[in-house]
């Protein structure tokens, strides 16, 4: 099993930190996890490669005006990483996105997920005063499960709203983990 005391996490808030070797980097995590099945788009072009998924690596940088990309490395080589999009609309500042989240195939069962969800939370309460996250999760995969062990719950579900393929469609799980003791209810 990988060392877990190694692992680092960087927060990158703006396109220029992104250096063309973590581009490479995101580029070939995505590429891999894609490949290897894991619900992180590209499912009706499988298999991918890097030329099919470097520009959505760029789209997804050019819009960290909106977002924040968390990055844990093990070792000095990219672990994993994932998107928190927060909401300028003041009705809704009070929540953000998680998007991508995904873990290199060579450090699963290293803690690299466990970390990026725990500081994903920590900074989105203390650093971003958010008092809940939502996600959306790809229904018959068990990711959910995942998800349950940091506090997420499935508070919704859109049937049939994925096509992974054309012979195959899935629920989109929505999830939330609230941040806060209190907020509001409907």
């Amino acid at each position: 099993m990988p060392d877990r005391t190694d692992l680092s996490l960087s927060w990158l808030t703006c396109p220029e930190a992104a250096t063309e070797e973590l581009r490479a980097e995101l580029t070939a995590c995505w590429r891999d996890v894609a490949n290897a099945g894991g619900a992180v788009g590209f499912a009706q072009q499988l298999p991918v490669t890097d030329d099919v998924v470097r520009p959505a690596v760029d789209d997804t940088l050019t819009g960290l005006g909106a977002g924040r990309l968390l990055v844990a490395r093990r070792g000095g080589d990219l672990a994993g990483w994932l998107l928190l999009t927060t909401n300028a609309d003041p009705v809704r500042a009070h929540w953000g996105r998680v998007t991508r989240v995904m873990t290199a195939l060579s450090a699963r069962g290293s803690g690299a997920g466990r970390a990026l969800m725990t500081e994903l939370a920590r900074a989105a309460r203390e650093d971003r005063g958010l008092d809940l996250l939502r996600l959306e999760v790809r229904g018959g995969t068990g990711y959910e499960a995942f998800y349950a062990r940091f506090g997420w719950q499935v508070v919704g579900r859109w049937p049939g709203a994925l096509a992974v393929a054309p012979d195959d469609r899935r629920d989109e799980l929505l999830m939330s983990l609230t941040l806060t003791e209190t907020h509001g209810a409907s």
